[in-house]
């Protein structure tokens, strides 16, 4: 389960540093609707 947050920070990182380049916000809502549930989830969605 901690894999979930580490990547759903990681995938919140990486859209705030593309928004910053960019300076579009797009990417960021994008990738927060994927980043968002995964942070919160009981459940693994990342599976090694």
């Amino acid at each position: 389960m901690w894999k979930n947050k580490l990547y759903a920070v990681a995938l919140l990182v990486l859209g705030l540093l593309l928004m910053l380049l960019a300076q579009d916000a797009t990417v960021l809502l994008i990738l927060a609707l994927i980043a968002v549930p995964m942070f919160v989830s009981k459940e693994n969605w990342i599976v090694s």
